[in-house]
């Protein structure tokens, strides 16, 4: 027999209500007492989760477009406003180049920067790799970013693991706003946290495996070398060997 997947926030609510020992919900926004802390609970719980990991399921890739505001930081030449759905920030392409990449060039620039720009969250740039120009520039560098969004962070798209650790959050708000219970809330929060790190875990066992970096130090320590002749000209400095 197959289990129950996806699971919706209604249906989590209620397993997490069950294994509370307290009454279940019967639809959303009844009023009641329950879905009044589980709700908040669970909106917690998803948006904390959410900018834990780069969930697959959860992110985007944009073209952001330059903004006709200059930033008032003069370090910087444009400014481009991120998008409203945002949670976390995962990679910036600068001409199509990541900015890992560049920053390897000596001496290291400083590509970007996230500053408030006209009260909008925007991410500046110097196209220029030094002073800006007086004006910005005519044609702006294309940015492209990659990030965590909010209009996708419905966990019945996420992992089995991943919704266990949201019921869990979900598990502590009951124990805090229905129990009164703050000894068995911590309790839960704990297991929250040990499971969020094994959905992590489990979710990156999906991906394809990285190229392990070898260090020549490390390598170099695999080696076995004969010791330095013992002499007068050597560390001994007795010129006796040994």
């Amino acid at each position: 027999m197959a289990y129950e997947w996806p699971v919706d926030k209604l249906s989590l609510i209620n397993r997490a209500l069950a294994l509370c020992g307290d009454n279940l919900v019967n639809v959303q926004d009844d009023g009641s007492d329950e879905w009044n802390v589980c709700s908040p609970a669970y909106e917690n719980g998803l948006s904390y989760l959410m900018e834990q990991h780069n969930w697959a399921f959860a992110t985007l890739v944009k073209q952001l477009v330059p903004s006709v505001t200059r930033p008032p930081n003069v370090q910087w030449d444009t400014a481009y406003p991120l998008p409203a759905d945002l949670t976390h920030l995962i990679w910036v392409r600068i001409n199509q180049q990541e900015d890992q990449l560049l920053a390897s060039i000596t001496p290291s620039p400083v590509l970007y920067d996230i500053e408030n720009v006209g009260g909008v969250a925007c991410l500046v740039t110097n196209a220029q790799g030094g002073p800006p120009p007086p004006d910005p520039p005519v044609t702006p560098t294309p940015i492209t970013i990659k990030y965590v969004s909010q209009l996708f962070s419905d966990p019945t798209f996420g992992t089995p693991t991943l919704v266990v650790a949201l019921q869990h959050y979900v598990m502590s708000g009951i124990y805090r706003g229905l129990h009164e219970d703050l000894a068995e809330s911590t309790s839960m929060l704990k297991i929250a946290e040990m499971t969020l790190q094994q959905a992590r875990s489990k979710y990156d066992q999906q991906k394809p495996k990285r190229a392990m970096w070898n260090s020549r130090i490390t390598a170099a320590r695999r080696i076995r070398r004969p010791w330095p002749p013992v002499g007068s000209d050597s560390w001994g400095g007795t010129g006796v060997p040994g």
